[in-house]
């Protein structure tokens, strides 16, 4: 299975690695590594948001990794950090 990031994604994770302590960067790197390997043995494994084709899968105790699946590509769409405003993510995710 292929895996890509999207632009939105790499912003997003960057994001939150800043906001972290290098200790508890590394740990959430390693977290997410873990998050798409399992996804990738087992794409449904994410919740489905709403009525949408988008599937969640909580990462840490606040952020959750937003993915697609596509044929063979796994597509890691955003990470969410659940303090931001839910509004927003209704709109980046419309986009």
């Amino acid at each position: 299975m292929n895996i890509e990031l999207t632009e939105i994604a790499e912003k997003t994770f960057f994001q939150i690695i800043q906001k972290y302590s290098d200790n508890k960067s590394n740990k959430f790197k390693i977290q997410v590594i873990s998050t798409i390997q399992l996804i990738a043995q087992n794409n449904y494994i994410g919740s489905k948001y709403k009525k949408t084709s988008f599937r969640k899968f909580l990462v840490s105790n606040q952020i959750y990794l937003f993915y697609l699946i596509e044929k063979e590509t796994l597509f890691i769409v955003l990470f969410w950090d659940n303090k931001r405003n839910p509004i927003e993510l209704e709109t980046i995710l419309s986009s």
